[in-house]
């Protein structure tokens, strides 16, 4: 529903501007004659600086753009952009007349209404809409004639992972649209990760002498990237990877506040990623069906990757694999009655089959899944069904939610279902959850994408051994409300996360559970959960973010039910987070903030963070806040152990406003390393005083 009108007004925008669907992103704004129907312009960028802080794999993007409006008369401005897919808008500010107006969430249609009414009294409203697909439109109007137009967006996003490697992306690129070079811009991203770095790099500009990459500790890296009379060429990419020898388990928590209208209850984001290699001769046998889409719609560009994607899966078979391939239109063939062998011979035939291949008919997914789940599959072997398509049903049982039942329950078997999405326009409802229910999981193939690489990765994933039937326990921790429902297999080069909240705290125990070659295993880690307010608030918008994609697959499956829409407006508003069914706007009525315009955190209370990494060794860098309430403060900052007693004084002085970083290398006041163990870490302004718990593991 969503993923259709978003797609159609991506294309309206698109045309109407003259431009192609990938120049759309961070630096693109069109204006016009306000009330007209003149053709829109672009607008030119005077400058882009962004602030990343990147905690392990969650992402928070803070970008601040100024463009110049060069007309001689008032204009209205669109601005669409892409993010990241799974990043979440959580903050919109708006500047007019040197005046910083932060938006609020609101309910859809309320804020569209008070965003035109105010354009009709020639007030100056700013309207953040998601049309869908990650897809964002932001509206603005009136802007005056020969005046700076400046804008703020804040997202947070959890990183892509894949075979050890953590990715960020800046959308640099984008800016390419502003018909003059811009005059400066910068990026600063700061790292810090709880496993020590192995390395980082940024592919895209590492040898630029605009690029400064610092390294602080093991654990903590500062990147940045600045340049004048910017004309881009390339979007920034930043590469890194953290040491692990076995299955890794880490976690992040935030405890809210009052203030925060976040509940009472803790929330916690747990990571769960197996070692960096595994050897090479460790590979396991593989029955694989390939069901293909070939009806009507995969007609044109869409055939063609097909038929690219299935050689690329036959180049990656091994002696002893067993295969065969599904097609369906209307109609469901099969390239052999069962599993054959993966002989020269066989797979010759099979490219013959694939060349013969022509989009024609409806598309007849429910037979042709029930069909794939039925072959010989054999218990030596991982089953694997591969199944390609543009993923919507147009013929037979066409109700998602029969499908996915109708599936589940002939996958007598248990073979993993891995979905792959071909082309743009995609039901990405279906194709998830046949491989969430499945022991999958999903990837799609657009045209800028390397087949071969993916297919490549793909294989790599399933051919080592996977740790399956996942099962994540944490005995004596009260946890509610976890997502995903259902866990996925954990392969080779991948990882699993978690997202819940919690009632009680302390630490805990957390156990994996799962079935590894037919066997079962567990893995273990000390884990702290605290409930010492604060923490990384991002996890709270991560875990709501992840509630509300779970209630609008709902939504897909069974329409637009009250309680459920309800549902995700409520968290919408509670946590800022911008859906289909919520806007962010900002009011010129409201009362500006009077915070600086200057890049920095914006302090109101003290926070003392939990410090990173935790559990550490050898050390670990503590942060903590200071409000501007007043021109400075007398700060003491103490370590204690278990018994209360005195390891050492870190800080003992007087502090102005703004953000600390101290390093606990682990030693006591006359040098000495001191023994793993929980310690406490307490924070003193005045008659303030915070503590957290931190964990030393030699």
């Amino acid at each position: 529903m969503f993923t259709k009108k978003g797609i159609l007004v991506f294309l309206f925008v698109g045309i109407l501007f003259s431009v192609t669907n990938n120049c759309f992103g961070v630096g693109a704004l069109f204006v016009r004659p306000l009330r007209s129907n003149q053709t829109h312009e672009k607008m030119n960028m005077k400058s882009v600086d962004a602030r990343v802080t990147i905690q392990d794999q969650i992402a928070v993007t803070h970008t601040d753009q100024v463009f110049f409006n060069e007309m001689n008369t008032e204009v209205e401005a669109v601005f669409v952009f892409p993010l990241p897919e799974g990043a979440v808008i959580t903050e919109l500010v708006y500047w007019f007349n040197g005046k910083r107006y932060v938006g609020r969430i609101r309910e859809l249609q309320e804020a569209i209404n008070e965003y035109n009414d105010k354009i009709r009294r020639y007030l100056d409203p700013a309207l953040l809409q998601y049309l869908g697909d990650n897809l964002f439109r932001l509206n603005i109007a009136p802007i005056n004639p020969l005046s700076e137009v400046r804008f703020e967006i804040t997202y947070t996003e959890l990183l892509n992972y894949e075979f050890g490697t953590i990715s960020y992306l800046y959308l640099l690129n984008t800016t390419r649209l502003s018909p003059q070079p811009l005059e400066r811009v910068s990026l600063s991203i700061d790292v810090n990760t709880q496993s020590p770095i192995k390395f980082l790099e940024s592919p895209s500009h590492q040898n630029s002498t605009a690029t400064s990459i610092v390294k602080h500790s093991d654990h903590h890296y500062s990147i940045v990237f600045g340049d004048e009379n910017f004309k881009p060429e390339k979007d920034f990419l930043l590469e890194f990877e953290t040491l692990r020898e076995a299955v890794d388990i880490h976690v992040l928590t935030y405890t809210p506040s009052v203030a925060d209208s976040f509940g009472d209850d803790s929330f916690y984001a747990l990571w769960i990623t197996p070692p960096d290699t595994i050897d090479d001769d460790t590979t396991v046998p593989k029955n694989i069906v390939f069901t293909v889409d070939v009806s009507s719609s995969m007609e044109g560009e869409r055939i063609k990757q097909l038929k690219l994607a299935l050689n690329s899966f036959l180049d990656y078979l091994l002696p002893g694999d067993y295969f065969n391939i599904i097609a369906f239109g209307t109609h469901v063939t099969q390239f052999q009655p069962d599993l054959v062998n993966s002989i020269p011979g066989n797979l010759e035939s099979a490219r013959e089959y694939i060349r013969q291949l022509a989009a024609l008919g409806l598309t007849n997914i429910n037979e042709a899944l029930l069909k794939s789940v039925q072959q010989s599959f054999r218990d030596s072997a991982m089953n694997i069904i591969i199944f390609l398509t543009d993923g919507y049903p147009t013929w037979g049982e066409t109700n998602v939610h029969q499908i996915l039942a109708n599936v589940k329950a002939a996958n007598q078997k248990e073979a993993h279902i891995f979905s792959f999405g071909v082309g743009e326009d995609i039901s990405k409802v279906l194709l998830e959850n046949l491989s969430g229910q499945n022991g999958g999981y999903t990837q799609y193939i657009t045209a800028d994408d390397s087949i071969a690489v993916m297919i490549r990765n793909h294989f790599q994933r399933i051919s080592k051994p996977i740790l399956d039937d996942l099962k994540i326990e944490i005995p004596g921790l009260q946890t509610l409300d976890c997502y995903p429902k259902i866990l996925p297999a954990l392969f080779w080069g991948s990882q699993v996360l978690e997202m819940g909240r919690y009632t009680n705290s302390g630490l805990f125990e957390v156990l994996l559970k799962a079935i590894l070659r037919g066997q079962p295993v567990i893995f273990t880690n000390q884990v702290s959960f605290t409930d010492t307010l604060g923490g990384c608030r991002f996890v709270a918008r991560l875990w709501a973010k992840a509630k509300i994609d779970h209630l609008l697959r709902e939504i897909e499956i069974y329409g637009e039910l009250d309680e459920l829409v309800n549902a995700i407006i409520d968290l919408s508003i509670r946590f800022n987070i911008l859906t289909p069914y919520t806007a962010l706007y900002a009011d010129p009525d409201d009362p500006p903030t009077t915070v600086e315009s200057e890049p920095g955190p914006l302090v109101r209370t003290f926070e003392l963070r939990q410090n990173y990494p935790n559990p550490f060794n050898p050390e670990t860098e503590i942060s903590y806040l200071l409000p501007p309430n007043q021109s400075s403060y007398h700060v003491v900052l103490k370590i204690y152990d278990a018994l209360g007693r005195l390891v050492k004084e870190l800080v003992h002085e007087n502090q102005t406003a703004g953000e600390y970083k101290v390093c606990w290398d682990g030693t006591n006041t006359v040098g000495e390393k001191v023994p793993s163990g929980i310690y406490v870490c307490v924070l003193e302004i005045g008659k303030v005083r915070l503590t957290r718990k931190m964990i030393l593991m030699r």
